[in-house]
């Protein structure tokens, strides 16, 4: 009879650990490439579009627009910031084999708790078949 289990395999863990340090490279390059977008939109050009713009109604829509851009560029930089360190010990290579190591010992952890999780039964060794 198999009782439900509640807590998680530690194969599980180590996955969601390995998944994790790869994800942060991404999220860290994806957030790096966006905040750099934004920093490409220079101050000077903001300016000059405040001061051709004749209307105050255009200049409220040009400053929402720059603050909206300001607090997406912030998001972005906060997210890259969470990820850096995690980003670069996963790329660092050095660490190379340790997560190599890891995603090894993922795969022999599953096969235990497959056989321990599985049906189980006793072969006899003495031969008595009482």
């Amino acid at each position: 009879m198999a009782s439900r289990k509640t807590e998680r395999n530690p194969s599980d863990i180590i996955q969601d650990f390995l998944e994790l340090m790869k994800t942060s490279q991404k999220e860290y390059q994806d957030c790096v490439t966006k905040v750099w977008q934004y920093d490409k939109k220079k101050p000077v050009d903001y300016m000059h579009d405040f001061e051709f713009i004749c209307n105050c109604r255009e200049r409220s829509r040009l400053s929402t627009k720059i603050h909206n851009e300001r607090i997406d560029r912030r998001k972005y930089k906060d997210r890259a910031e969470r990820a850096e360190k995690l980003a670069k010990f996963y790329s660092d290579k050095q660490n190379k084999q340790f997560f190599d190591k890891l995603s090894s010992l993922v795969v022999a952890q599953r096969e235990v708790e497959e056989y321990l999780d599985g049906v189980r039964h006793y072969n006899r060794r003495a031969g008595d078949e009482e």
